[in-house]
């Protein structure tokens, strides 16, 4: 995973950008026609059984550009091995180790009407500080 990154420089940390791509998957977001076709390609299999992640998955996030009006939908956050991001990058992955760990949150100054963050795991506490302390409720 390490040599994954926000292709598009927005975010710091390619890991916290899937954070924020989960927050829009069930909000319309500009680039849900693309992931439907991604979607419907993998999701033909009865069971994934691949050890590593959908590779085509992560270039397609990694270079996703993320438009203004998605970045404006973006008022909660959920730090949580469980979203539906992680499942389609790699479907069997079980949460257990840190592949997808947030290192960092620069980059959260383009979500202008984040509100909440829901603190579940796949950070260390101290990485939500900088939200924390521009107002940004964590639970």
């Amino acid at each position: 995973m390490d040599i994954y990154k926000d292709a598009t420089g927005l975010f710091e940390d390619f890991n916290f950008k899937l954070v924020v791509i989960d927050s829009l998957l069930n909000q319309s977001p500009s680039f849900e026609s693309e992931l439907e076709i991604l979607k419907e390609k993998y999701d033909k299999f009865e069971w994934y059984n691949a050890s590593d992640p959908i590779e085509e998955m992560l270039k397609f996030f990694s270079n996703l550009k993320l438009e203004l009006q998605d970045l404006d939908k973006v008022i909660e956050l959920c730090f949580d091995g469980g979203n539906e991001i992680y499942h389609l990058i790699q479907p069997d992955w079980d949460g257990e180790d840190g592949q997808f760990d947030v290192q960092s949150v620069s980059g959260f100054e383009h979500l202008k009407n984040l509100k909440r963050v829901c603190y579940i795991s796949m950070c260390d506490e101290e990485i939500l500080y900088p939200l924390s302390n521009k107002g940004i409720e964590i639970t």
